[in-house]
Order: structure tokens, then C-alpha cells, then sequence
């Protein structure tokens, strides 16, 4: 039987996104049929008026949420879901906002390469979440990038980073999801089914079970 290809909008400052990468994970490895699923990540800035340089976030959080105070309320809930499904938000050390440009650019990247971009996504997800880096800066990207691809440096990423190269492509990808009518990210679309957020493990599995029915039919 053929492949089954399942396509996820993402942003990597997205918390939802990557409690919805992990659940997909669990629902994928439950499957009868895991080896062949291929899920394709495609780029959804949440935030595309974050500036190239990023921000600090307290002045984000209050700029989106309407004070700090909110956003903090926020990050408790995120982090409760989180400790949920097995992941471990430490808000408290994330000091900017980045723009997800260049960190999508890496995935878009490694993509290109032919390599599988989720374990490089699960790395920007940790560093960005857990270890409060900021993946916005070049350096930061070049060095997680180079760890998930054998044949490039720290260097070589950076080169990539301070091109152009990909920036055409990310945006069109975003455009096309943004006319398909994607508001949302994680939004999973498989088949002729569409799920918006960060949907529970079962209803993946049942998702993903009826796809690969309705492929069989």
C-alpha cells in the first residue's frame, strides 16, 4: 500500500505545537502502519510582526496578551498541559520572543537535504522551551542544524542563515497554508481529514486509522 502523508502547520514559538509534535509522536508509533507514515512539517508564523531581531518577551507577552500578568496565566496552563504529555516548559528562562524565520528556514533546510526534520524540530522545540535559548539568533539555529546534519558545519549553517536562500520558499509555503484557509497552528491535515491544535493522542490514532481506510478503499 502506498505511504500515508500526513502534513502539520507549525511555528517553533508555538508551545501548542510542540505538545501537538509529541502527541503525534506516541499517536504514529501506536499505528499497525508506522513505517509507512511520512509527516511533512510546513512553516506558520504565528507571529510575522515580531521583528527580524526578535523582542524581548515580557514586551511581547503584553503586547499579544494585554499584560504580563496574562501571559503569565498563560504560561501555567501551557506548562500543566505539558507536564501531561511529557514535556517540560521552563518559561522562566525564556527572555525573548524570536522571529521564527530563520528557524524555519533550517527545518525548510533540512528538508531540502532529504534529511528528517523532526528530530531537528523536536531539538529547536527543546531549546526554545526547555533551555530558553533564543532560536532566533543565527548562531544558535547554525549550531543546533549542523548536529542534525553530518555533512555540514557550524559555518556552513551560518553561511546558509546569513543568505537569502529559502526565505522564497518558507514564505510560499506560508501563503499557500494561509489561502487554504490554515488559521492555527498545529493544524493537521491528512487525507481529506483536518484537525486544528493540539488534539489528544486517541483521536490521532483514530484520525490517522480512517485516512489510511479511506486510502485503502
Amino acid at each position: 500500500m502506498s505511504q500515508l502523508d500526513i502534513q502539520v502547520a507549525y511555528d517553533v514559538v508555538c508551545p501548542w505545537c510542540w505538545i501537538g509534535k509529541r502527541h503525534l509522536d506516541e499517536a504514529i508509533a501506536q499505528l499497525d502502519f508506522k513505517d509507512e507514515v511520512r509527516v511533512s512539517y510546513l512553516p506558520f508564523q504565528l507571529n510575522p510582526w515580531v521583528p527580524r531581531e526578535g523582542m524581548a518577551r515580557a514586551d511581547y507577552r503584553a503586547q499579544k496578551f494585554g499584560s504580563v500578568e496574562r501571559g503569565e496565566e498563560l504560561d501555567a496552563q501551557v506548562a500543566q498541559s505539558g507536564a501531561q504529555s511529557g514535556v517540560t516548559f521552563r518559561h522562566s528562562l525564556m527572555q525573548r520572543t524570536p522571529n521564527s524565520t530563520d528557524a524555519q528556514r533550517i527545518v525548510w533546510r533540512q528538508q531540502s537535504a532529504g534529511l528528517p526534520e523532526r528530530p531537528l524540530l523536536e531539538a529547536l522545540f527543546v531549546a526554545y522551551f526547555h533551555d530558553g535559548k533564543d532560536v532566533g539568533d543565527k548562531q544558535v539555529l547554525a549550531e543546533i542544524a549542523s548536529q542534525h546534519d553530518d555533512s555540514v558545519s557550524v559555518e556552513q549553517v551560518l553561511a546558509f542563515l546569513q543568505s537569502s536562500e529559502g526565505e522564497q520558499d518558507v514564505a510560499a509555503q506560508q501563503e499557500a497554508l494561509r489561502e487554504a484557509g490554515i488559521q492555527s497552528v498545529p493544524s493537521t491535515i491528512v487525507g481529506k481529514f483536518y484537525v486544528p491544535g493540539a488534539q489528544p493522542v486517541e483521536v490521532l490514532v483514530q484520525m490517522l486509522t480512517e485516512a489510511r481506510q479511506q486510502q485503502a478503499e
